[in-house]
């Protein structure tokens, strides 16, 4: 088998993996809020700025002196106030235009402009009305912006992010200036340069991600001590031991010395459960070889190593009845005749949690000693995949990969598990290849159950198993067998068969479980009589009498 990752080391690349996502969603949310926010600000900004320089030209009605095209004594006095509003803001250009032919974006005209007192000592020069503008560097989208602002005498200020080669990154503002008759004569604009954006995110970004691989590595350390503490040590601890069980076990030391060494796992968990049942199935193994050192070649002595084996094996398997005295709602009731001293079939019944009863009924392949030891195994795998609080074709599936691995006896085990919530009755089962159940609805009679089958646990890697629901209500009773009842046979070589199981189930309608079941095997003994029997007989029935017989007791 292809060894893959340790768990440590998954959990590792897990961990890195799930905060670096988290990582990036987190730096991917801050970018957008704080671009966000900046833009904003930018744009309130903006916004103020626009207002000031629209009083000015309300004031000095320039949107007269753009209809007509000219500059009277005022223009002057106008450009005075906006050159002090330039000077009083941190924008890059105060300036307004108008358009030519209001059907063209590229007829644009400067109507005037402001320079700040550094800018005019540097040489730079004022735009008067009727400048051309045609060859500034404006992006087709602003332009766009703006005609479409005149066209239709929008009354609010406007904003555009815009770029072009000559003055980079540009959030436009602009307001569109009235005439006396309230018809759109121009623009005012205002220009601020928004590439330091762009380094104000990158510095942002940088800290936000400096903060967060800390975080990321901090939080790695802190899962991986948490994980190393509660779940990849207690493994290590169980493999170690088993594996120093196994080297034991295959350099054929006495029985006698062979033992399981303790791991210090805490119990109450899954992973405590997991370790309670490989010590208890090593120590099974420990004393089924040291019973075995002991079976001679005398009968006698080997019937009395059988016997204790049959006893184990019967000691193994829940056979005390009533198995719940204080649960109410249900009554259950199983036996297991096996067709040696030690069989392959088992039967197995115990509560997941308080509201949860699981059933199992399996058969496994071959008969005597090997089957008898991977009944256990599988009995073994089977409840402690169910105390984790999985479905049954999630219990199935994870058994058959389970008793797949280093299966070299290709053995195999067909399988009936089901789950019933004793509150609701609902019943959820899986089938692996074993035979049909049969169900008794209130008042009326046995009768086979057709449900899914999927295949023998121990049989092939990577089956998947399907599961199904079943409703029980109080008085319905539920049976479930191995293939000894039906496949039966007397002196003559002839089966018991399904029809002879229904009618002995039918027997007596008010039965309960233990009764069934006794009419059953007297029906079987009475057909086969003194012929062989081959094939381990086991039976269970439960009847579910809901929660109304607990509210009422």
């Amino acid at each position: 088998m292809k060894k893959g990752f340790s768990i440590r080391t998954t959990v590792v690349i897990f961990a890195i993996i799930f905060m670096s996502i988290m990582m990036a969603v987190n730096a991917f949310i801050g970018y957008r809020r704080y671009y966000k926010s900046v833009m904003n600000s930018y744009i309130a900004y903006t916004d103020t700025v626009l207002n000031y320089a629209a009083t000015a030209a309300v004031k000095y009605k320039f949107g007269d002196m753009i209809a007509a095209r000219e500059m009277p004594e005022d223009y002057e006095h106008l450009r005075s106030e906006l050159n002090q509003i330039k000077e009083d803001s941190n924008i890059e250009y105060l300036y307004a235009i108008y358009f030519d032919d209001p059907d063209d974006m590229h007829s644009l005209y400067y109507a005037i402009n402001t320079k700040t007192k550094a800018e005019l000592a540097e040489g730079m020069s004022f735009s008067y009305m009727g400048t051309s503008g045609r060859n500034d560097g404006f992006a087709d989208a602003t332009l766009k912006a703006f005609l479409d602002a005149v066209k239709s005498g929008k009354k609010d200020n406007g904003f555009q992010k815009g770029y072009s080669q000559e003055y980079g990154f540009q959030l436009n503002g602009y307001r569109v200036v009235f005439d006396s008759a309230g018809n759109a004569a121009g623009l005012l604009c205002v220009e601020i340069d928004i590439s330091t954006i762009n380094d104000e995110i990158s510095q942002y970004v940088s800290k936000v991600g400096l903060i967060t691989i800390f975080l990321t590595l901090l939080m790695v350390l802190l899962y991986l001590m948490f994980m190393n503490r509660y779940l990849i040590r207690p493994i290590e601890q169980i493999g170690a031991s088993t594996n120093t069980f196994m080297k034991k076990m295959r350099s054929n030391v006495d029985p006698a010395e062979l033992r399981y060494d303790e791991t210090a796992v805490e119990s109450g968990s899954e992973i405590g459960l997991l370790a309670d049942n490989v010590r208890n199935l090593a120590n099974g193994v420990a004393s089924y070889m040291v019973n075995l050192q002991t079976v001679t070649a005398e009968r006698e002595r080997l019937g009395s190593e059988l016997a204790l084996a049959t006893q184990i094996q019967d000691s193994v398997l829940p056979n005390t009845f009533p198995a719940f005295p204080e649960r109410t709602e249900i009554d259950i009731y199983a036996a297991m005749h096996p067709a040696r001293e030690v069989g392959g079939d088992f039967y197995d019944f115990f509560l997941v949690d308080d509201d949860h009863l699981c059933m199992v009924m399996a058969d496994v392949s071959g008969k005597g000693v090997p089957a008898a030891l991977f009944m256990m195994s599988a009995r073994i795998v089977l409840q402690s995949i169910a105390m984790m609080g999985k479905t049954p074709g999630q219990i199935l599936t994870e058994a058959n990969a389970t008793l797949c691995i280093n299966n070299t006896m290709k053995m195999f085990v067909t399988v009936w598990l089901g789950i019933l919530e004793l509150s609701t009755g609902k019943l959820t089962a899986a089938n692996a290849g074993h035979e049909y159940p049969a169900i008794k609805r209130k008042d009326g009679r046995f009768e086979i159950y057709k449900d899914k089958h999927g295949f023998v646990l121990g049989g092939m890697e990577g089956m998947k198993y399907k599961e199904y629901e079943l409703l029980m209500e109080a008085g319905d009773q539920f049976f479930i067998y191995t293939d000894g009842v039906p496949e039966a046979t007397d002196a003559e070589h002839k089966m018991f068969g399904l029809d002879r199981m229904i009618d002995a189930l039918n027997t007596d309608s008010d039965a309960g479980p233990e009764q069934i079941l006794k009419n059953v095997r007297q029906s079987v003994d009475a057909f086969v009589k003194d012929a062989e029997q081959f094939d381990d007989l086991t039976m269970l029935c439960i009847e579910y009498k809901g929660t109304q017989a607990t509210q009422t007791d």
